[in-house]
């Protein structure tokens, strides 16, 4: 057989070269003539160079989209050529192939994956070609075809309340309406696509102060609803400030802030509501070492949990109150039990300082005397207390009870309906008066009756 090719070999001439003007796709071919003592017969000759060459189908169909949207398809690029080849997409905006570039071997195949993203609502038929071979001259290209479209997004409030506005083409209006302070109050939108394509949104509260300080919040800041469905969306209120009206705005953009819908947002913040049975508990005389006991209810009579603390934790304190501080969660009422224990013969009297957690704080007058045998003091009434509060705020407490005592007597005092002493109205003469002290105008002093 080693000779036969090497008759071949110089029958032929040798080898053939190709120089650079062959073409790497030309199929070459030849005759080779043998005569032998049986006859003369031929064989065919064929040959093609090694060459690049990659395919791809001539178009594809991408799914409709939205503006904003994206939407993905794939298809195979094949290395049906014999040689490794490098390969480069040059494709069109609104479109991205991946991988861009890359190096295919020969007899393999790559997935290449468009992504199509419109800014226009128009019928996109685009060219996407790609450059391989010695210096990139060769190319394949494909057409991608594509639709897009405007999505239309509803936007309605979700199990709606007399003081909520909903009505198409007017402001929308949510209220949360009053929300204990530190607790959450949620309300749903609704969001329905009527279009067919999908209809990706974004919502943003428009306020201008940070975010951990704001009082609304959502649940979902984007999203995406499928064409002919609803998908719901929760907006919660949060307050923190105390007696205060709150008020944001909320928008749902759709796809590409084609269009946008503005809710208004309001929420009113509670505090607790704490009130006690009574404002005074009067023991009336008890012995020393004996003690009397009275209860009295503390009552919340909002919705927001309160809590609650009396000042009174001194031991050494005649009066008691159990239990001194506690929780009452709205609408709640806890019985408290008030003791008083006197160790000797003397008046007693204590203003306790209810503090409430997001509330004023109250205050519990506790009154009782304490008789013994041989002493036995006035009995403290809430009456007095009434008494001692009127002669303060008059100035009165200034002056010892003997000095008070003569003035009443001398008629320099009186007293009012409710028995409270005052300074009796006089007749004064005008000391600016052009007449002197024979003026015939008179004026009252002024009432010193508070």
């Amino acid at each position: 057989m080693s000779w036969l090719l090497c008759f071949i070999s110089q029958l032929r001439g040798g080898r053939r070269n190709c120089d650079g003007s062959c073409d790497p796709e030309k199929e070459y071919k030849d005759q080779l003539w043998f005569e032998k003592e049986e006859g003369i017969f031929c064989v065919e000759l064929r040959a093609t160079l090694p060459c690049h060459k990659l395919e791809c189908p001539p178009s594809l169909q991408l799914p409709m989209c939205a503006i904003g949207d994206t939407v993905e398809a794939c298809f195979c690029l094949d290395n049906v050529g014999d040689l490794p080849t490098f390969f480069t997409w040059e494709f069109p905006s609104s479109f991205q192939i991946l991988p861009t570039t890359g190096l295919l071997e020969p007899g393999l195949a790559c997935r290449i994956k468009v992504t199509f993203q419109p800014l226009m609502a128009v019928i996109h038929e685009v060219e996407a070609t790609c450059w391989y071979g010695e210096g990139s001259k060769q190319k394949s290209s494909i057409q991608l075809q594509a639709i897009a479209k405007c999505a239309q997004l509803v936007v309605s409030i979700r199990h709606k309340r007399p003081e909520d506005r909903d009505a198409e083409g007017s402001q929308k209006v949510l209220h949360f309406g009053c929300v204990a302070v530190g607790c959450t109050a949620e309300r749903q939108i609704r969001l329905y696509n009527p279009s067919v394509v999908n209809a990706p949104f974004r919502i943003e509260i428009a306020s201008d102060i940070l975010a951990k300080d704001q009082a609304f919040s959502c649940s979902k800041g984007h999203g995406i609803v499928p064409p002919g469905k609803k998908k719901y969306v929760s907006l919660f209120f949060h307050p923190e400030a105390l007696d205060v009206r709150t008020m944001d705005y909320i928008s749902i953009m759709s796809s590409g802030c084609v269009s946008q819908t503005v809710l208004k947002v309001v929420g009113f913040c509670i505090g607790p509501a704490v009130a006690l049975q009574h404002y005074c508990v009067n023991f009336n005389w008890v012995n020393p070492g004996e003690h009397s006991e009275q209860t009295l209810w503390i009552e919340n009579q909002s919705d927001s949990t309160a809590h609650f603390q009396f000042a009174i934790d001194c031991q050494e304190s005649v009066f008691s109150i159990q239990p001194a501080f506690g929780t009452l969660v709205g609408k709640a009422r806890m019985t408290l039990q008030c003791t008083f224990r006197p160790t000797r013969p003397i008046i007693c009297f204590r203003r306790v300082a209810c503090l409430i957690h997001h509330q004023d704080p109250l205050f519990l007058d506790l009154i009782g005397t304490c008789h013994s045998d041989n002493t036995k003091p006035v009995i403290l009434k809430p009456q007095h207390l009434t008494w001692y509060r009127t002669h303060l705020a008059r100035g009165l407490t200034l002056y010892p009870p003997d000095i008070l005592g003569i003035m009443l007597k001398e008629r320099k005092l009186e007293r009012d309906r409710n028995g409270a002493l005052m300074i009796p109205i006089e007749v004064r003469w005008i000391p600016w008066c052009p007449w002197g002290a024979g003026c015939p105008f008179q004026v009252p002093a002024p009432s010193s009756n508070l």
